[in-house]
């Protein structure tokens, strides 16, 4: 078993204990002192040593380390420290944390401003680069929830019961389901649906499920009131059945009398429709003669008309012909004018290079390396060069300016033709169209005049023939055969259909009732299923309740064979007589908040040696106000009573 043991402690400016150092025995130390005089304080700053928090659980954030004034302000300027010196299965370790003040001077200014609080972590006297290096170190030692557990005889009855059962079946080891299953044939039943869920997780979907059945069966009674509300009133449906059969036979003798009239009133209606078609024959065929007589009539004036039209549109075409090619002249004017100025240039520029003439530029006769003179000889061989040279560029030059020119002298050439065969196109062009508008003005002189159309019509014997056929077939339209009434059996008619469907709306009803039923029927399946559904899961909810309490009593045997005063039972009796799983403590058969404060003490000690049993550790164990507790009950863990006394000072003993 490893064995924790507080050799000292040694407090600098930590929650207002400016210095104090106390030295532990090996199995008891009291450490007696009048309220206030820091005897909580010496266990706060040993977990704030080992885990930065007090004896509550608040982080250093969260309660105030520093020493303060009169007025409660913290004292600046100040180093807080605990020192611990331990022997961990006999083996010595110094452990230490700093809290101390990061004081800057920001530029510009005279005076040093706090700017953070940096912490400090010390083994053995190496100070750790990092926080995280120095919980690691500490976790080697004891893990801070099993601290706190073996350390403070009343922290273990304030865990949630979820946490302190987890614990205890820790510590007695968990006893699996299949050997509760073993119990009865309900809980393999149980087992088998759960296909490898825990029985938390299956408990969670059970109760969603009840939660929808319940909602059903809540809603169910209002949709069956609503469904009967809905209902209408049951009637006579076979005397229903009856009349509307009447009702049908009347209607269909009703419509044989009306088809009957209806036959002659179309046979007049037929007659009629014959006569209008032959009408409408003759008045086409009349059509047809008035325009071969209008043709005849102005056959030679519409002859004379198209050719002179004919000989307009050419006199228009040969106008627009000679405007396009006077354009096109316009366009061989402006380029050979720009064609024989770019010909004059050239010439002149032949000229001017023909007229050039050789010039020595300053410094031709003086040698470039050492700038003197040069010799006569070398002065007439370098005139020749530079001679040479100059006919060479001159000559190059005026054949460049010779080949340009011919090239614009052959395009001259091929403009001044092309422009004299545009003016022999328009001299053309103008002679045919004074011969087409001499034309076309003499054949507008000899027009014939026009025949009177509606004197020949008047005249023509077919057109007379055709117009007395046509007055004959209306006089016939005219002709009025009396039509047969069927008003009086239309109306019965619609009567007897409104009627008829009065009644279908009647007995339309009696599907209104079936579906009504139908919906009844169907919603008590619905409430049945959801209620036998709904008691399926709550006896599920039952098995899973009465395999947690054997499983949760299997475990207490084992779990409450590790104690001597105390013992846990994990069902708790509810007021209305169920049972609520939970962990309840007992001491001596006795509720633990029912017990005084000696017995929650021995009985706080009893636990942590069990679990110090379970865990191979034991480590300091704090009683505050142990002034209550006359006799303790033995442990192999170190004890440091804080007793309340008289004495002004912390006293140890």
């Amino acid at each position: 078993m490893k064995t924790i043991k507080l050799r000292q402690l040694s407090l600098v400016n930590f929650k207002g204990i400016r210095e104090l150092t106390v030295n532990f025995a090996d199995a008891e130390t009291l450490v007696c002192g009048d309220n206030g005089t820091g005897k909580t304080t010496l266990f706060d700053s040993f977990l704030w040593l080992l885990f930065g928090k007090d004896s509550t659980g608040r982080s250093d954030s969260n309660f105030n380390i520093k020493t303060l004034d009169g007025q409660g302000k913290a004292i600046l300027h100040l180093e807080h420290s605990v020192t611990a010196k331990l022997t961990v299965d006999g083996r010595e370790m110094e452990l230490q944390r700093k809290y101390t003040e990061n004081w800057v001077k920001p530029r510009g200014s005279v005076e040093e401003q706090l700017k953070n609080h940096v912490t400090e972590f010390y083994i053995n006297g190496v100070k750790l680069s990092t926080k995280r290096e120095y919980d690691m170190e500490i976790a080697a030692i004891i893990p801070e929830d099993v601290f706190r557990m073996i350390t403070n005889p009343f922290y273990f009855t304030s865990m949630k019961p979820e946490a302190q059962k987890a614990m205890l079946f820790d510590m007695a080891g968990d006893v699996t389901d299949e050997q509760v299953a073993g119990i009865c044939e309900d809980f393999k039943e149980l087992l088998a649906q759960l296909n490898g869920r825990s029985i938390a997780q299956y408990a969670k979907e059970v109760a969603a499920k009840k939660r929808a059945c319940k909602s059903e069966l809540e809603v169910i009674p209002s949709q069956l009131e609503t469904a009967k509300n809905l209902m209408p009133e049951e009637e006579d449906w076979v005397a229903l059945d009856a009349e509307a059969s009447e009702k049908k036979q009347e209607i269909q003798l009703i419509d044989c009398l009306i088809a009957d009239k209806n036959k002659a009133n179309q046979q007049e209606y037929e007659r009629k429709a014959k006569i209008q078609a032959a009408i409408n024959e003759k008045r086409i065929a009349l059509a047809n003669r008035e325009a071969e007589v209008k043709q005849q009539a102005n056959n030679g004036r519409n002859e004379a008309i198209m050719t002179l039209t004919k000989a307009q549109d050419e006199a228009f075409m040969l106008r627009e012909r000679k405007k396009m090619e006077e354009g096109k002249l316009d366009r061989l004017n402006g380029q050979l004018a720009k064609a024989e100025q770019e010909l004059q240039a050239l010439r002149a520029e032949y000229r001017t290079i023909n007229a050039e003439q050789l010039t020595y530029p300053d410094g031709a006769f003086v040698c470039p390396t050492c700038k003197r003179p040069l010799e006569v000889a070398d002065v007439e061989a370098k005139q020749q060069e530079l001679q040479a040279n100059f006919n060479k560029d001159k000559a190059k030059k005026l054949e460049a300016n010779k080949q340009k020119g011919m090239a614009v002298k052959k395009e001259v050439v091929e403009l001044t033709a092309k422009r004299d065969a545009s003016l022999a196109e328009i001299e053309g062009y103008t002679a045919q169209l004074m011969k087409k508008v001499t034309e076309a003005e003499e054949l507008e002189k000899n027009l014939p005049e026009a025949e009177n159309v509606d004197m020949l019509l008047a005249a023509d014997q077919a057109s007379i023939d055709i117009k007395n056929e046509i007055t004959e077939l209306q006089n016939q339209l005219t002709i009025e055969a009396k039509p047969e009434d069927v008003t009086t059996l239309n109306g019965k008619k619609q009567y007897l259909n409104e009627s008829l469907q009065e009644l279908y709306k009647r007995m339309g009803k009696r599907e209104q009732i079936d579906r009504a039923n139908k919906e009844i029927a169907m919603l008590e399946e619905k409430r049945k299923a959801n209620a036998q559904q709904l008691a399926d899961l709550e006896k599920w909810e039952f098995t899973a309740m009465q395999f947690q309490k054997d499983k949760d009593a299997e475990l207490l045997k084992r779990i409450n064979s590790l104690f001597t005063y105390v013992s846990f039972s994990f069902v708790d009796e509810q007021l209305n007589g169920g049972e609520k799983l939970t962990c309840v403590c007992t001491v001596n058969g006795k509720p633990y908040p029912d017990v005084n404060n000696a017995g929650k003490v021995n009985a706080g000690l009893d636990i942590i040696n069990a679990i110090c049993k379970a865990k191979g550790i034991t480590a300091p164990v704090f009683f505050d106000n142990a002034e209550s507790v006359n006799q303790l009950i033995p442990s192999e863990s170190q004890i440091i009573r804080l007793v309340v006394t008289k004495d002004k000072q912390l006293t140890i003993k």
